[in-house]
């Protein structure tokens, strides 16, 4: 049975915006392009840029949630002088993007990104490549992980690509997507697995193959390779043999598409918990029964990859695990009064304006120049107490499991955890979302009104219910476990045989 009452998509708490992948990055050494005559009519007039890049300003120094929060307020206003100085000339949509990426990397919120317009053609003029092989990146390097062509191999590190050091490669390419305060983790899993590196390549440095390498490889020798681009269905260069970390581990056929496993002749499961859905509670009313009936000690919750979605979801877990009665947002607050009611609100969509007041209602309340923000009884009342689960309840050691990409609601649940369940272990990395809360609730779509290119744009700020945040750092684990490239290729979980090798059996 369900147990939230919907509403419009919309408004879900911290919506899911992770996996926008923005085409955009800004690189100071970059080639200049020359576009030449325009006969598509595809390039971007110097005036349509300069003003809606005045309008994108404006509004983040207006009404955006985390204007200031993180980056002094003087460095967003010289970096977009900066930025404007740059639109002195045509270019297209992309390299648009591309230059004003930095301007919203800035407000570090990982909720605000940037999409294409909606009627977006790729410029001839815009080349991109495909890279022989896919990396790694932690702590400012980057590692081989799947590759090619047989001059790389998993584990090479690399140093520098035409000269270039892979450090400032990261750096640039970071510019590519917006993230919750200063987290690293966020940035580094785009650049891994959803290709940011190859982005940073083409949008940063547009570099045409072949590649000039440099590498460190796993003896300890460094050594120059040069390598060209291949079809993306080449396959791997180098035999994969893969691991499966669950082996022997029982399946749950009650759980549907939100695994739940146990461990035979121990006391132990481990259920992952997916971004979050309507149809959730149900099943977690089915795998709290099962984990009760079972007699579970030991239960792993894995958070990774849990990008958010809608939050009473999420307190709906909270119910089977949290220690006491618990309040799921900490506060919410908005910069000016009502959001949607402001100069902006003509490149606001309506529809979503209108969802925003169905659900979100003004407390008359000002503090520390914040206005704060109830909600309305369609919504739930995520600041009051929520009452325990009547049943199933579980009571035994936890443990859970975080990641970059634990993000928005994900991470309010990782906050939650950590402040109301005091046996939880947290193991992995980082969360992406920020141990405060984040800027989010109603998601809105502002419209550039000249390009046509539409920022997701948030509307308020929730804060987390965790009672000793680190400002500008997502829940930081236990117990850290750091990837390796083998891992990656042979898809080894450390996580999950760190957690039970803190468990006795």
């Amino acid at each position: 049975m369900k147990t939230t009452t919907k509403v419009p998509l919309q408004v879900i708490l911290c919506i899911t915006l992770f996996f926008v992948v923005l085409t955009s990055c800004n690189h100071q050494n970059r080639h200049n392009k020359t576009p030449g005559n325009d006969s598509t009519g595809q390039l971007l007039s110097e005036n349509s840029m300069q003003a809606d890049l005045s309008v994108l300003f404006t509004a983040f120094k207006d009404i955006h949630p985390a204007y200031g929060l993180y980056t002094p307020a003087d460095s967003v206003a010289k970096l977009y002088h900066s930025i404007a100085g740059t639109l002195r000339q045509p270019v297209s949509e992309d390299e648009f993007i591309t230059r004003i990426s930095p301007l919203v990397s800035a407000l570090k919120c990982g909720h605000t990104q940037i999409k294409h317009s909606a009627n977006y053609k790729p410029y001839t003029g815009d080349k991109t490549f495909h890279l022989p092989f896919k990396v790694l990146v932690q702590d400012d390097k980057a590692w081989v992980t799947y590759h090619q062509v047989e001059a790389l191999h998993t584990g090479d590190e690399l140093l520098s690509v035409n000269d270039v050091p892979v450090a400032d490669i990261i750096r640039h390419g970071s510019d590519l997507y917006a993230m919750d305060g200063n987290n690293h983790t966020f940035k580094e899993l785009f650049l891994s697995e959803y290709d940011g590196f190859e982005d940073a390549c083409n949008k940063c440095y547009r570099w045409a193959p072949p590649y000039r390498i440099r590498i460190r490889t796993k003896d300890g020798s460094e050594k120059a390779v040069t390598v060209d681009t291949v079809s993306s269905k080449i396959p791997q260069a180098e035999p994969v043999k893969e691991i499966d970390s669950y082996n022997g581990w029982a399946v749950s056929g009650a759980t549907e598409y939100l695994p739940l496993r146990y461990l035979p002749g121990a006391s132990l499961a481990c259920f992952e918990v997916h971004t979050y859905q309507y149809e959730d509670t149900a099943i977690y009313q089915k795998a709290f029964r099962e984990i009760h009936e079972k007699g579970i000690n030991n239960l792993i919750i894995d958070l990774r990859h849990n990008t958010g979605g809608d939050i009473r979801v999420a307190a709906k877990l909270l119910t089977y695990l949290a220690d006491a009665p618990f309040q799921m947002v900490g506060d919410v607050w908005s910069r000016v009064p009502d959001p949607t009611k402001t100069a902006f609100e003509r490149y606001f969509n309506p529809e979503i304006s209108n969802s925003f007041t169905q659900s979100f209602k003004p407390r008359d309340i000002k503090t520390d120049g914040h206005y704060l923000v109830g909600f309305r009884p369609v919504f739930g009342d995520l600041m009051g107490s929520t009452r325990l689960a009547p049943t199933d309840h579980y009571t035994g050691n936890l443990f859970v499991l975080t990641d970059g990409a634990t993000f928005s609601s994900g991470a309010h649940t990782a906050a939650a955890i950590k402040q109301y369940c005091r046996k939880a272990v947290f193991i992995g990395r980082e969360t992406g979302g920020g141990s405060e809360g984040c800027s989010g609730g109603t998601i809105q779509h502002l419209t550039l009104p000249n390009t046509g290119i539409q920022v997701d744009f948030p509307l308020l700020r929730l804060v987390s219910v965790l009672k000793h945040p680190v400002k500008g750092q997502g829940i930081l684990p236990d117990k850290i476990i750091h990837l390796t490239p083998a891992d990656v290729v042979t898809h080894n979980d450390p996580d999950i045989k760190a957690a039970i090798g803190l468990i006795s059996l």
